[in-house]
């Protein structure tokens, strides 16, 4: 049955509310009347806060009346609020129950009933607000900003809220009341501030105005909903720019206690709802890996006191000591030189000072670089620490230029990497590729020559020792002709260096053999992991460390690792092939049980799309 009228919603007003003045104006006696007008039932709750039956009410709405659910629900109750830090799933499941008749869940659902904060017990007004409604509408209503528990002040005003006598749930629940001078009474008992000392209310109002701009577009905007582990990082890389925190992730916690706890007396805290209590609380538990939400006025005190804005919480990426992938290579030799190719990091922290160490390798040359974080500028991504693969490309590349008639001073540059690298890529070799005119030498050079002649067995520091000054104005006038002319002596021998293209094959063609095994069929299943791959080719160490050597054995570890759940179904077909092969018919929940997991209507659809495959 279709309604005759219904009254436009006022700015902010509570969805309670707005039934509340259309009881009013119906003529009803009885408040089921009421709710039987507007939702077609009489077990409809009058929930103040995340009502149901939403979508009875947009059904019964007049001809040509342009509402409808989205607009009541975001508008005019409190889903905004308490759904913007849930997982999308959960926040979908609260706004079904909302359209729905059936609202008994949805408060459990929001998690605001495990949330340690009280829901407040009265409706409450403003009373500068009160008067302003009457004065530009000619009557009060109810507003939704004044029903927030821990938000005991007008946002606009700064001034105490009153509590009404209108109860929010218990005494009335199919009873939609209006406010009145009758039942909204300013008074020193009906102050939700009262015994509340004007220091510490000064203090409270303080800190208010600094969450106003987050509570208004939090509850005014609609943001995408996030897991829960979101937040949990965001204020992690917030807590790691202030020090408070390691680039692991792991915060520290008496620290971050002692920080927090500047920004807010623990007498607002207690006004918030949200006092501390020690180690293990809510506060130290916010910042770590958690399966619970947070109420949603502590997720705010936490961005006020980190100055994180909604906007940065919600719509920008997690950060990284690295700024964003794409990287780029930095090898001058090859062809994407510069430009953003590499997708992946390896992120380590450096054993004495924990500062973030990104490894960078090139999927086109393999150049293999490092960085020491945190970036700071956006140039900084073409800057490197050490280099720790140059790549064959770039080898090739060096053997050629050495071939030319070049200085090493000049062959350094177009190589990117300091004389002494280049050395040690040519080794002795390098000597005999650079030509120099022997008649062209200076007389100092001619004597350094004859110094070393006279004594063969004398390293460069005891030659310089011999003859400091000769030494010195070599050094001034021609450094490179003299690193290349000085003898290497007592040198360790140096190891010989590793063909990582090379390697990278041979340790492919045992890790596919190694993963085939692990894929037996007649054998029982064991998860492909990286630590189980290199327990059986027994190169542990190898693929834990340097799995960034070997491109193609990474690739086909990334395409053949499994997850958890490929690894239960995989156990499902094992289950189902022994059967087969025993010519054995098991109940489903028998072959589930077998397969070591729970027996549910998950395991039971995964069972039959592995039948439907296999016809």
């Amino acid at each position: 049955m279709s309604l005759l009228f219904f009254n436009t919603p006022y700015p902010d007003e509570l969805f309670y509310s707005i039934c509340a003045r259309f009881h009013k104006r119906s003529g009803n006696v009885y408040e089921k009347a009421t709710i039987k007008d507007l939702f077609s039932s009489r077990s409809i709750t009058a929930s103040a806060f995340l009502p149901s039956g939403i979508n009875a009410l947009i059904a019964n709405m007049p001809p040509f009346a342009n509402y409808n659910a989205e607009q009541f629900i975001i508008n005019h109750t409190l889903y905004p609020f308490y759904s913007a830090f849930l997982p999308l799933r959960q926040a979908e499941e609260i706004y079904q129950s909302m359209l729905s008749n059936d609202g008994k869940d949805i408060y459990v659902r929001a998690g605001i009933s495990a949330s340690g904060i009280p829901q407040i017990k009265f409706l409450r007004f403003c009373k500068h607000c009160y008067e302003i409604d009457m004065a530009k509408y000619g009557e009060p209503y109810f507003h939704r900003l004044h029903q927030i528990s821990g938000i005991e002040c007008c946002l606009e005003h700064y001034t105490p809220l009153y509590n009404s006598s209108v109860l929010t749930s218990g005494g009335g629940k199919h009873r939609f009341e209006f406010p009145t001078n009758k039942n909204c009474v300013a008074s020193e008992e009906s102050n939700v501030l009262n015994n509340i000392s004007n220091k510490v209310r000064e203090n409270y109002i303080a800190h208010l105005k600094e969450l106003t701009p987050l509570v208004i577009n939090l509850i005014n905007k609609k943001f995408e909903n996030k897991e829960l582990q979101w937040f949990r990082e965001k204020y992690t890389y917030a807590l790691i720019a202030k020090g408070l925190a390691y680039y692991s992730k792991r915060v520290k916690q008496d620290d971050w206690r002692e920080f927090f706890l500047g920004k807010y007396e623990r007498s607002v805290l207690d006004i918030f709802h949200s006092s501390l209590t020690g180690k293990g609380d809510w506060l130290s538990m916010i910042v770590q890996k958690h399966k619970n939400s947070f109420h949603p006025i502590r997720h705010l005190l936490i961005m006020s006191a980190l100055d994180i804005s909604v906007e940065e919480t919600f719509n920008e990426e997690i950060g990284s000591p690295f700024v964003f992938p794409p990287w780029p290579c930095l090898n001058p030799v090859c062809n994407s030189y510069k430009q953003n190719v590499i997708n992946s990091m390896d992120l380590t922290l450096s054993d004495n000072t924990k500062s973030p160490i990104g490894t960078f390798m090139c999927p086109h040359c393999n150049f293999t670089y490092t960085r020491r974080g945190p970036d700071k500028s956006e140039m900084d991504r073409y800057s490197k620490t050490r280099v720790k693969s140059y790549g064959s490309i770039w080898e090739a590349k060096l053997k050629e230029q050495s071939q030319l008639d070049i200085s090493l001073r000049e062959l350094s540059r177009k190589m990117g990497a300091d004389p002494k690298t280049i050395k040690h890529f040519l080794s002795n070799d390098y000597n005999e590729k650079i030509v120099v005119d022997e008649t062209e030498l200076s007389v100092d050079q001619k004597d350094w020559k004859g110094l070393i002649k006279e004594n063969p067995n004398m390293s460069v520091k005891q030659l310089r020792m011999a003859n400091k000054a000769l030494y010195m104005r070599l050094y001034r006038a021609n450094r490179e002709w003299l690193r290349m002319k000085s003898p290497i002596l007592n040198q360790p021998s140096k190891k010989k260096r590793v063909d990582w293209n090379k390697r990278d094959n041979e340790i492919l063609d045992e890790v596919v053999s190694a993963v085939n095994q692990l894929l037996n069929r007649d054998q029982k299943p064991v998860r492909i992991t990286v630590a189980k791959v290199g327990s059986l080719i027994k190169r542990e160490a190898l693929l834990e460390k340097k799995l960034y050597k070997l491109p193609r054995t990474k690739l086909y570890l990334k395409k053949h690792l499994e997850s958890v759940s490929d690894f239960q179904k995989r156990r499902v077909e094992y289950v189902i092939d022994t059967m087969e092969t025993q010519e054995e018919v098991l109940p489903d929940w028998k072959i589930i049980r077998m397969a070591g997991l729970p027996y549910g209507e998950k395991w039971l659809e995964v069972l039959n799309d592995i039948r439907r495959n296999r016809k």
